[in-house]
């Protein structure tokens, strides 16, 4: 028996999703090869759902706004009106340099897959699953997380450090632990984060919960994960990003005590040694953040570690069991 003609419906659903008429018939993509060629309003078909598209994902990138990543799309699954970001298959190679050391990044969603699996039903991560086209390519379908980034979240309010330290710090402190936390987890699987950025963490906005997203970048190792939480830190403790140049213009006095060797390691225009700009800043914080300088005093071999000295500090501190950050 012929299988029964969904035309009209697929028609009416995606006029009751968008609020108005497509002209035409609609593009139905079982092979998503092509991504490039993937646009609003088509529709990608996996397993037996069909997603509708709704646009192409961007992304910022070291100072570049809203750079479009054709491969991830937004999409809405015509049965259930839920939304879903769609991460097709990207083959992407390059070189990143932190100290002088190149590290090549891989796009793979093949391990993305194995996070999805190892991360299912963890709330500190993305959700998802993997599912493969018609012609056999690996597409990641991943739960929309509606909310803020670390970034937004942190710098979207105008307040003095002083009162930010006092009032939301140790909240976002807490949170931040417990995301490290997650990663140290991923780590001890065997896996790896990949990409560890501060807008690769979402603040869901239904719960309040810090979550980590994107997987899909493959390192050699565990190290790129630990060095790249400094950015992390630097943007919690901070409040927002301080670079030498503005800083300098800003407070002039702020050039005797400063020096390059206080620069982050990962992105030495920006101030990891933030207790020489913040005296109320803990002891035991600043040395963790010294850590992660140009010049410190000795290197963090693995994520637990770190989490392990921002839990003590937090102790000392009676910063434990903090409320989450408003």
């Amino acid at each position: 028996m012929p299988a029964p003609d969904r035309s009209g419906w697929i028609q009416e659903r995606i006029e009751e999703i968008l609020g108005r008429k497509i002209l035409g018939p609609p593009r139905v993509f079982t092979d998503t090869t092509s991504y490039m060629y993937i646009d609003r309003d088509d529709l990608i078909a996996l397993d037996d759902e069909l997603y509708l598209v709704r646009c192409v994902e961007k992304e910022g990138r070291f100072g570049i706004d809203e750079q479009p990543k054709f491969w991830v799309k937004r999409a809405v699954a015509l049965g259930s009106g839920k939304k879903f970001i769609l991460k097709l298959r990207c083959e992407e190679r390059f070189i990143v340099s932190i100290a002088g050391q190149e590290i090549l990044c891989v796009r793979s969603g093949d391990k993305e897959s194995r996070v999805l699996e190892f991360a299912r039903g963890d709330t500190r991560f993305m959700q998802g699953r993997a599912i493969r086209d018609s012609r056999g390519n690996l597409v990641r379908v991943i739960d929309f997380i509606p909310g803020q980034t670390l970034i937004e979240h942190v710098s979207g309010r105008a307040q003095a450090h002083e009162d930010y330290f006092q009032v939301r710090f140790p909240a976002i402190l807490a949170q931040t632990i417990d995301c490290f936390a997650a990663i140290a987890g991923l780590h001890q699987a065997g896996l790896c984060h990949g990409d560890i950025r501060n807008d690769h963490i979402i603040v869901d906005g239904e719960s309040g919960r810090f979550r980590w997203i994107d997987f899909d970048l493959l390192q050699d190792g565990p190290a790129f994960d630990v060095w790249a939480l400094g950015n992390i830190l630097h943007l919690v403790v901070a409040g927002r990003f301080l670079v030498f140049r503005e800083l300098f213009a800003a407070r002039p006095d702020l050039a005797a005590r400063l020096s390059d060797e206080d620069g982050s390691m990962f992105f030495p225009h920006r101030v990891m040694n933030l207790g020489k700009i913040f005296p109320y800043l803990p002891g035991a914080l600043c040395r963790i953040l010294e850590r992660f300088s140009l010049r410190p005093t000795a290197h963090y071999d693995s994520v637990q570690q770190v989490v392990d000295d921002l839990r003590d500090c937090a102790a000392s501190q009676g910063w434990e069991g903090a409320p989450r950050a408003p």
